[in-house]
């Protein structure tokens, strides 16, 4: 009995030991895009606000005048950023909500369906501005401006999925053994 409790001992040992931790925490397989997260309550599809401003990116379009213009005729980014701000102030309600001490089922309901309300707006909105500036660009500026986009989005998609060190917790160690 003794030895099959020594033999225990020392096999939890090496098992609680034994890390990965030269290993990185993700990496896509080989010749797929990494997968694109989508944006909290919107499209993922929509560019970034006032894109065009963007020299990086307003250069590879080669935007004209005319159309620079336009763009900022259609632009509704501010608008989108304050229903943005007020759904995370929906949710923040309706979370305070439901960890209140005795709820009432349609004040759960209201604040739920406002923050639907809130965030069909955006999205209708995030459609309509992306309508208008397809509209203003040419087949081949639109697709100038997608290979930006996921131009940008693999990169931050490699930049955020770096490899790191370091077994459970992610603490960097290098060692088998704590302090080594």
């Amino acid at each position: 009995m003794k030895r099959f409790a020594v033999f225990a001992l020392a096999a939890l040992a090496m098992a609680c030991s034994s890390t990965d931790s030269d290993q990185p925490v993700y990496s896509p397989p080989r010749g797929e895009m990494p997968v694109t997260r989508p944006v909290a309550g919107g499209l993922d599809l929509l560019p970034p606000a006032q894109w065009w401003r963007q020299p990086l990116i307003a250069d590879a379009v080669k935007l004209t005048s005319d159309q620079m213009v336009a763009l900022d005729k259609v632009d509704q980014s501010e608008e989108i950023a304050r229903i943005d701000r007020d759904t995370v102030v929906a949710v923040r309600d309706l979370r305070q909500l439901l960890d209140s001490n005795q709820p009432a089922p349609n004040d759960i309901v209201a604040a739920g369906q406002r923050l639907r309300a809130m965030r069909d707006t955006m999205f209708d909105r995030q459609v309509k501005l992306l309508a208008d500036e397809r509209a203003i660009l040419t087949q081949q500026q639109w697709q100038s401006l997608q290979s930006q986009l996921q131009e940008r989005r693999t990169r931050r998609n490699q930049e955020n999925n770096y490899p790191r060190r370091g077994g459970r917790g992610m603490g960097g160690g290098r060692g088998r053994w704590p302090g080594f």
